[in-house]
C-alpha cells in the first residue's frame, strides 16, 4: 500500500513525506491508495530509506511491463539532468587537507577560549564564563567531527583521467559542491534517460558531480543495463545538449558505435549554414542583453562602505548595524578572509536593502569579507 502512494506522488512531482501525508488526509486519489489510512510522515520516509534497492528493482520491472506493451521506442534517447541542493553545509566541505586544517584552526580556536578561562577563573562573570566553555566545547566537537570523518573515509576522486583529489563534505559526502544558475550549492547531480516515443524515463541516476562531460558515459551504461546491451546496435539514436561535449566522450561513442548528436559550445560559429545567419545575430544580442542585465542585478553597496576594525574584530554596516563575526578561515583564491553577516532583521529594517543586496532577503542577511592583515598567496 505505501509503495503505491509513493509511487504515485512520485508521478505527481511530489516527493515530501510531509506533503504525501498531507495528500493521503486531503486529496481523494491518495485516499483511495492508501486505502482511507493516513500513514505518518516518518513512517513513509522510513520505508523509502530501507527499501531503495527493492523499488529500484520494481521501477525496472515497470519499464519492461512498458517495453512489453509497445510503449518505449528504442528508437532516439534524449539525455539531461538538474542539480538539485542536499541538506549538507558548504562549510564542511573541503579536501583532507583543507578539513585538516579546519579541524587544527577549530581546537586552537578553542585552546584560546580555554586559556581565556583559566585566567579570568575566580572572577566576576560566570554567566559569560560558561558561554565560553560551551563555545569551547562545540569547537572541540566539531574538530572530533572533522578527525573522525578523516580516519574512517578516503579521499574521494575526480572522474578524469588524472583521478585528482576533489572536495569531500563531512554532512553527506555523496555530494559535492556544483554550480548552478542560482549560485554555487552543495549537492547532487540528478540525469535521466527518456524515450522519445511516450516520454518514459528508461534510466536514471544521482550522481555527486557537478559537470555532466563526465556522466554521459555512465548514462548510456544505464541504458544499456535496463534495455539491453545492444540496444543502440539496433539503430538507436542518442541526444544530449553542448554540457556533455567533450573530446574523450566524441572517441567514447565513436568506438562504441553509438548514433548520437551532441554539439559542442562551437557549432554555431563553425556551421557556414547558420554562421551568419540572423538566428545566430539575435542570440549574440540576447546574450549581450542578457549579461549586461546581470550586471545591474548584481550591482550593490561595496564593502568598502562598511566600517571594518581589524583589531576589534567588528564591523557596522552602512544602515548603522554592528554585524556578526563568523571567523578568519574562509578562504577565496589562496587568501584568507575575516568574514561578517548581518542579522536578517536589520536588513529588513534598512531602506536602502534593495540596493545592498544583489538577491531577495532570504536566509541569511547581507554578508561581507575583509582579507586578513598580512595574508598573501600561497604557492
Amino acid at each position: 500500500m505505501l509503495l503505491r502512494v509513493i509511487f504515485y506522488a512520485y508521478y505527481r512531482g511530489i516527493t515530501s513525506s510531509r506533503s504525501i501525508e498531507r495528500n493521503c488526509k486531503t486529496d481523494l486519489k491518495f485516499m483511495a491508495l492508501a486505502a482511507g489510512t493516513t500513514p505518518h510522515f516518518t513512517t513513509i520516509a522510513d520505508f523509502v530509506s530501507t527499501n531503495c534497492d527493492e523499488m529500484k528493482s520494481i521501477f525496472h520491472k515497470v519499464l519492461m511491463i512498458c517495453c512489453k506493451s509497445g510503449l518505449v521506442g528504442k528508437k532516439h534517447f534524449a539525455i539531461d539532468g538538474c542539480k538539485l541542493p542536499s541538506d549538507a553545509s558548504k562549510q564542511w566541505s573541503g579536501t583532507h587537507a583543507q578539513l585538516k586544517k579546519k579541524s587544527d584552526k577549530l581546537r586552537l580556536a578553542a585552546q584560546k577560549i580555554i586559556d581565556h578561562h583559566l585566567l579570568n577563573d575566580g572572577k566576576s562573570g560566570d554567566g559569560e564564563n560558561a558561554k565560553e566553555r560551551q563555545t569551547a566545547n562545540t569547537l572541540l566537537k566539531n574538530a572530533e567531527k572533522i578527525e573522525t570523518f578523516l580516519a574512517e573515509n578516503d579521499k574521494r576522486l575526480g572522474s578524469g583521467k588524472r583521478k585528482q583529489e576533489v572536495q569531500s563534505n563531512i554532512t553527506d559526502n555523496e555530494s559535492c559542491k556544483m554550480t548552478t544558475s542560482n549560485g554555487t550549492i552543495q549537492g547532487v547531480n540528478c540525469q535521466a534517460a527518456a524515450d522519445e516515443q511516450n516520454q518514459i524515463i528508461v534510466a536514471s541516476e544521482v550522481y555527486g558531480v557537478g559537470q555532466d562531460q563526465s556522466l554521459l558515459q555512465p548514462m548510456i551504461e544505464n541504458i544499456r543495463e535496463s534495455l539491453g546491451a545492444d540496444v543502440f546496435s539496433r539503430g538507436a539514436l542518442l541526444t544530449a545538449d553542448t554540457g556533455y561535449s567533450s573530446e574523450e566522450n566524441m572517441k567514447y561513442i565513436y568506438e562504441a558505435n553509438i548514433d548520437a548528436i551532441i554539439p559542442d559550445t562551437l557549432f554555431r560559429k563553425r556551421d557556414p549554414r547558420i554562421a551568419g545567419s540572423e538566428t545566430v545575430a539575435k542570440h549574440k544580442k540576447h546574450r549581450q542583453l542578457t549579461r549586461h542585465d546581470q550586471r545591474n542585478d548584481t550591482a550593490k553597496i561595496p564593502a568598502s562602505e562598511f566600517c571594518f576594525n581589524e583589531a576589534a574584530l567588528s564591523c557596522v554596516c552602512p544602515g548603522g548595524y554592528e554585524m556578526m563575526y563568523h571567523g578568519d578561515h574562509f578562504e577565496i583564491n589562496n587568501k584568507r578572509y575575516h568574514r561578517f553577516k548581518s542579522m536578517l532583521k536589520n536588513c529588513r529594517g534598512y531602506p536602502l536593502q534593495s540596493k545592498c543586496m544583489k538577491r531577495p532577503l532570504k536566509e541569511p542577511g547581507r554578508q561581507v569579507s575583509f582579507v586578513v592583515k598580512g595574508e598573501s598567496n600561497k604557492n
